[in-house]
């Protein structure tokens, strides 16, 4: 039987969605129609972006309650698998928009509560340039509402169901939102509990289990973290807006990391001596107690952001700074010379458990950096020209960043001074070009098609001159069927922390030796490599969205990635064989052979290279709700809403300029109407227009993606063999890469009790240890979280009895439900020490509830 490639069942799916779609193009009224001007006008919605990239996602009011949230920040994380780009680029956070406008960051928005959202709308990667950004990250643009005053308060209290941990967290946050000013305050407080080894079972070693030494190493470290945001905009009688926000962070972690050790060299000449012959004996000691590991950080942060229009062009100023300081103390053994000295003489018991003053007490190796980072950057954006196919718009940008890391390393009673600085003057354009738009005749031939380019140039104190290019297309042959296609290019820096990080040496870390198929503890070195050259970036991006009309809230998305790298900087890797004979430099052994250091501070890989394939299905529906009402728009299905005038609670906002909204904030006149198109949109945004807000009543929504991994290579340097993470290599401790993800989510919410359910699974992945090591198989892994909330307002009269309930919302979540820990074996069917469960996933199933009421 002959094997499907798995690049010819993606390809068939693409192929599938636009030949589904073709029909319906087929039974239009072209005919009846072909002698009449339809002209459609429509007000675009305030705050909406303008682009002709369709939304990945579309919420509004209702939609955003049902997902039982406290804040923005909560959301985004609940929108991870729609909001985090498959592009491996970038930070993973999507670029944030307040009304269609830039931020100066995510603290701007992210305490916000959820009461204080009119509409949600996450675009993919392409719509980051119209705004100045990369297109590696997806863009979520918040549209707030008029007129929204809150004070709200929240605890929550979890727990992993096999015990030993608690996590506590309570949190305050109040919300002004007025007619042209808005202020948000929030603080929280978060506390968590130790897991030691021995509360998991760990097992250890024969010297470990002598001195019950999971007592004494963490596995989870407990730790403290504060956190204060205030952020406030004004909105001036021009429409100009400005904005700012700032912020403090404390955070505290205290790890154990096992007992002071050394190895004891017994001559047989000692009347303590156990064999007749000299041996040597590798021990705790319990003396001075559990070495500790401290890690304390202070982060200062502020930015503000300058919005407004001239001349109808859009423009933008923003500014961000944050300042960070890390204390690090890492305790390590101490000198054993003295009661060697002792044992040699015959005048110390080298079993004793106690050796006074013969032991020296831990050494503490401390470590300090601090961080400042200002970004700041300008964008104009409007429209250059009109042509007979529409607007001609741009968006052009400048700006500055300086970065500065100071290090400081105390190692073994050596100091060890760095010092990085970095300026980055950068500027860039990009332009999109309609080919047919407005054009109508062409349009009803091709449909719509756009195409877009980008160019930029930064400027690096430290590593001379980059380059990023791009280009892409937008095409819409029907109403609801929309192809993207991007190809980007660029060089990039490694980070100033990848360069310049204190070394920072850790002992006592539980390693998997595949060389000698055994579990060890070893001394890790941590900090940065000053060699890291630049890398060079190639993706290629292919996407369809299709939204039909014939089956209301249905939305299909798939994706074609790849992506080529060469001179990454990356961790390093997990030490496999390969991974050791690559960088043989990098690992220490003792006269045994047996595993006692790695050096893991950031390495270089000569190319890099993946392939894949995401497609999904998003479907929803509501019910239960007013005559009148329509269902819950799919994802990106155009015109959006319920029809009719929004009423008075889903007005725009008043926090920003009027309509001009986005960066393309000066369309054509000509854009205004279109005739002799039918289902012809004018004015409002080609995708996501739809009126914010809801009937009420209930909504489900369910959706599922799959992604096919096709290649996934690592080339170290030129004459080592290629890394396959596919097929036997991996670069981190998890394994490989596995071949398949799956992505299940769903939600119903009505009467004010909501549910939701997400699921994840990938497919098992093996590690070749090479000739003479160990192989390891890593078993496939599912986890199934729950959530359940109940709003006690919407519950009849229990507020009304008791009056402190009202505005309140008790939630409950079970994150692993079936508490599945992935499964790791060697070649003789045994699980190695250091892939313990406790060691993979400590926490396992993990219960919470928690208690927010709105004052």
């Amino acid at each position: 039987m002959t094997q499907t490639s798995p690049r010819f069942f993606g390809a068939s799916l693409l192929a599938l969605s636009f030949t589904i779609a073709l029909p319906a193009h087929g039974q239009s009224n072209d005919d009846e129609l072909k002698n009449e001007d339809i002209v459609v006008t429509a007000e675009r919605l305030r705050g909406s972006v303008i682009t002709e990239v369709p939304p990945i996602v579309e919420l509004d009011a209702g939609d955003v309650a049902s997902y039982g949230v406290s804040s923005i920040e909560d959301l985004v994380e609940e929108l991870s698998s729609q909001t985090t780009s498959n592009r491996g680029r970038g930070s993973g956070r999507p670029i944030v928009l307040i009304n269609g406008q830039r931020t100066s960051g995510f603290r701007d928005i992210r305490d916000l509560p959820p009461e204080a959202i009119q509409s949600v709308q996450v675009f993919p990667e392409e719509v980051a340039l119209q705004y100045g950004y990369a297109p590696d990250e997806r863009v979520i643009n918040f549209i707030l509402k008029d007129n929204y005053t809150g004070f709200g308060a929240e605890a929550e209290y979890g727990v992993p169901t096999r015990g030993d941990q608690s996590n506590t967290e309570l949190e305050s946050t109040f919300t002004h939102i007025g007619e042209n000013s808005r202020l948000n305050l929030n603080i929280e407080y978060e506390t968590q509990s130790a897991i030691t080894e021995a509360e998991r079972g760990i097992i250890q070693d024969q010297a470990g289990d002598l001195v019950n030494l999971g007592d004494f190493r963490t596995l989870s470290a407990p730790s403290d973290n504060v956190e204060f945001n205030g952020n406030y905009s004004r909105t001036f009688a021009d429409g100009t807006s400005l904005s700012f926000n700032g912020g403090y962070i404390y955070d505290k972690s205290r790890a154990l990391l096992g007992l002071a050790s050394g190895t004891l060299d017994i001559p047989a000449t000692s009347p303590f001596a156990q064999s007749a012959s000299d041996e040597s004996l590798f021990r705790y000691f319990t003396q001075f107690g559990p070495l500790r590991k401290t890690v304390e950080t202070n982060t200062f942060q502020g930015g503000a952001a300058l919005n407004g229009v001239t001349s109808g062009w859009r423009y933008s100023l923003t500014a961000d700074y944050a300042r960070e300081e890390t204390e690090t103390a890492t305790d390590n053994s101490g000198d054993i010379s003295a009661l060697q000295a002792a044992i040699d003489a015959g005048t110390a018991d080298p079993f004793a458990s106690d050796f006074g003053t013969l032991l020296s007490p831990p050494i503490t190796d401390e470590a300090r950096s601090v961080s400042n980072t200002l970004e700041t950057l300008a964008t104009l954006s409007g429209a250059l020209i009109t042509l007979p196919s529409g607007s001609v718009t741009t968006t052009v940008r400048g700006g500055y960043s300086r970065e500065d890391l100071d290090s400081r390393d105390i190692t073994d009673g050596v100091t060890t001074l760095g010092s990085l600085g970095r300026d980055n003057f950068n500027a860039g354009i990009s332009i999109d070009i309609p080919i047919a738009d407005e054009n109508i005749d062409v349009t009803e031939a091709i449909g719509q098609l756009s195409i877009n380019g980008n160019l930029g140039y930064s400027e690096l104190s430290d590593f001379g001159g980059l380059v990023e290019f791009g280009f892409g297309l937008n095409w819409e042959p029907l109403d609801g069927l929309v192809f993207t296609a991007s190809a980007i290019g660029e060089d990039a820096a490694p980070t100033i922390e990848q360069l310049g990080n204190p070394v920072i040496v850790t002992p006592n870390v539980t390693t998997f030796d595949f060389t000698n198929g055994e579990t060890v503890l070893t001394s890790i070195t941590t900090g940065g490599n000053l060699d890291l050259p630049t890398e060079k970036r190639r993706d290629i991006k292919l996407a369809v969205n299709y939204s039909p009309e014939w089956l209301d809230g249905m939305t299909f998305l798939g994706e074609y990635i790849r992506n080529n790298s060469e001179n990454v900087a990356s961790d390093f890797p997990l030490l496999t064989e390969e991974i050791e004979a690559a960088f043989p430099d990098r690992v220490t052994r003792d006269e045994t052979g047996r595993l006692v250091a790695i050096d893991q501070r950031p390495v270089n890989y000569s190319n890099v290279r993946s392939e894949s394939i995401r497609y999904g299905l998003e479907f929803s529906k509501r019910f239960g709700q007013r005559r009148g009402g329509r269902g819950l728009r799919g994802a990106g299905r155009p015109g959006a809403g319920d029809g009719g005038p929004p009423p008075d609670d889903a007005r725009p906002p008043s926090d920003g300029p009027p309509p001009e909204g986005g960066p393309e904030s000066a369309p054509s006149e000509a854009g205004r109407a279109e005739a002799g198109r039918p289902g012809a949109r004018a004015g409002g945004p080609p995708r996501g227009g739809g009126r914010p807000g809801g009937r009420g009543g209930g909504r489900w929504r369910v959706s599922a993606y799959h992604t096919v991994h096709l290649d996934e290579r690592v080339l170290i340097r030129p004459g080592v063999e290629e890394l396959d993470l596919l097929d036997g290599s991996a670069i981190g401790s998890t394994g490989g890469q596995p071949h398949h993800e799956f992505e299940l989510e769903g939600r119903w919410f009505n009467n004010g009790i909501g549910f939701r359910v997400q699921a994840e699974h990938q497919t098992a992945t093996r590690v070749d240890g090479g000739l003479t090591s160990s192989d390891l198989s890593f078993s496939d892994l599912t986890t199934l979280n729950l959530r359940a909330f109940i709003n006690l307002d919407d519950r009849g009269t229990l507020t009304e009895r008791f009056k402190f309930l009202k505005g309140s919302r008790i939630a409950f979540r079970i994150d692993n439900v079936f508490n599945d820990i992935q499964d790791v074996r060697d070649s003789d069917g045994l699980v190695p020490l250091s892939y313990q469960p406790g060691f993979i996933d400590p926490i396992g199933r993990y219960v919470e509830i928690s208690f927010r009421k709105r004052f």
